[in-house]
């Protein structure tokens, strides 16, 4: 019985000891199917988005760039309370399929009809629209779902999991979409888009899924209104959920003034393009994982980030070169994945228990608002405006934000030091 037991024993650490997607194999596959299905979201929204600026006049291209972002990027605000409802009443498997198998009936139907009588440019926007929105309905069904598919003890693991891809698929979309459609045509892409989709479909349907109980409980949704009644007491977090709802505005522009500058100033091909968001996501990726070392107070970080972004943007502003951009853009990538991880781990420790629910669905909710806005007002200015300019714009933007993050937080620091 004894060597029974020490084998099962050195068994079982032998399992913990391997990595997550092995000793979670049904995870593993759903982590798969996400990838697949972001990549099929992120190489559309980046092949579109080129081929939509070769078709129309160069006096047009930030408006209809901006309209076009801004279709990737409504649905998740939009429809913020209809996608809380359907993943709390329904089970992760059925919300999980449902949203993969409307981008596969979406990318099939455009590449069906596209393909006798070529892409019309209109399409191209109900369809991102479309696909933002089941993007927006999988990933937070995938977050809720994680304690389904894993044991206790790795659910921080399969959060890294999960939230890395956002990352992965930010370099690997944007260069893949860039590649495909100067090679196989924005149709091709399209196929391959619902290829995509497909496989991550079939990776769902060999997982099974254990639900947990619970009640829903009414009343937990996302209000801002109650957020900040319930941080009466925090006025650093209040503060600091003001300046990231700012700073994201001039932050996510940079998905708006980057194919801009690429084609009118670079005058460089779709993947260049590619390249430099990638460069972007990289850095974002480092951040997530190098931030948590940063010492000092979060304030203090979070302005210095924020600070840094907008010097870097100044550099694209006044010296039109592409190297230099690639460097510029990992640098705040870098700044945007620490800042991320600091506050958010800020926010974990000091929002009350009762308030994270409700704070954290006001979180997502106000930076989200933000991008839609700024894919308008950035793309209605680049067409006003030259891309320089608007990189120069961002910097103006973010540097008070970050003056602002960073006295309040000495101020706080004396406070308690005079206490």
């Amino acid at each position: 019985m004894t060597c029974e037991l020490t084998a099962a024993s050195l068994e079982d650490t032998d399992r913990k000891r391997a990595p997550l997607i092995i000793r979670n194999g049904g995870f593993a596959r759903v982590w798969v199917a996400q990838l697949l299905s972001q990549s099929a979201t992120r190489m559309y929204q980046m092949g579109a988005l080129w081929w939509l600026l070769g078709q129309v006049a160069a006096g047009d291209r930030g408006l209809a760039s901006g309209l076009f972002l801004m279709s990737a990027a409504l649905p998740p605000v939009v429809f913020a309370p209809l996608i809380a409802r359907a993943i709390s009443r329904h089970r992760s498997r059925r919300v999980l399929g449902s949203a993969v198998l409307g981008g596969v009936i979406l990318t099939v139907a455009l590449a069906g009809f596209a393909a006798p009588a070529g892409m019309p440019a209109l399409a191209v926007y109900p369809v991102m629209f479309g696909l933002a929105a089941c993007q927006a309905l999988f990933d937070p069904c995938l977050t809720k779902a994680i304690p389904e598919l894993v044991q206790d003890g790795d659910i921080e693991d399969a959060t890294a999991f999960e939230q890395s891809s956002f990352s992965l698929v930010g370099m690997a979309g944007a260069l893949f979409g860039a590649i495909l459609v100067e090679r196989i045509g924005l149709t091709g892409l399209v196929m391959v888009s619902a290829l995509a989709y497909l496989g991550a479909a079939a990776f769902l349907s060999t997982v099974h899924f254990q639900p947990h109980g619970g009640e829903v409980q009414e009343g937990s949704g996302s209000g801002i209104g109650r957020a900040w009644q319930l941080l009466a007491g925090l006025p650093f977090i209040k503060l600091a959920l003001v300046c990231f709802t700012a700073a994201n505005f001039f932050i996510t522009a940079t998905f708006v003034v980057l194919p801009l500058y690429t084609k009118n100033v670079l005058h460089a091909p779709a993947l260049a393009l590619g390249l430099l968001e990638g460069a972007l996501w990289l850095g974002m990726l480092i951040g997530v994982f190098t931030g948590k070392r940063l010492p000092g107070h979060p304030g203090l970080i979070g302005g210095g980030c924020v600070a840094l972004f907008g010097a870097v943007t100044i550099v694209p502003g006044v010296v039109p070169d592409q190297t230099a951009l690639l460097v510029c853009l990992a640098v705040a990538g870098w700044a945007v994945g620490a800042v991320n991880v600091v506050f958010v781990a800020a926010f974990q420790r000091s929002v009350p228990t009762a308030a994270k629910p409700v704070f954290f669905s006001a979180m997502l909710a106000l930076l989200g608002a933000g991008f839609p806005v700024a894919a308008f007002a950035f793309g209605l200015a680049g067409d006003l405006l030259s891309p320089q300019s608007l990189f120069l714009v961002q910097s103006a933007g973010l540097l008070p934000i970050a003056a602002a993050l960073a006295l309040r937080s000495r101020r706080d620091a004396r406070l308690r030091a005079a206490l």
